[in-house]
């Protein structure tokens, strides 16, 4: 499954958290994109599915290389 563009946005934004802070935090991904956290939550699990990152609950989100590219 191709990505969206509001799943690159996601992918954008989790990937300058970690170069600015080294972790990306649910509320910190909705604070900047103005939504809720539950919204990111349920596109981290997307991502997940889609191998892009690994979610874990409670811990965060964690890029793959394929979901770096």
């Amino acid at each position: 499954m191709a990505t969206t563009p509001n799943m690159e946005d996601y992918l954008e934004i989790i990937y300058l958290m970690f170069e600015e802070k080294g972790y990306a935090r649910a509320t910190d991904i909705a604070e900047h994109l103005d939504v809720l956290p539950s919204s990111v939550t349920k596109m981290m699990k997307r991502l997940d599915r889609q191998g892009l990152g690994v979610y874990e609950k409670y811990r965060g989100f964690v890029l793959t290389s394929k979901g770096k590219k």
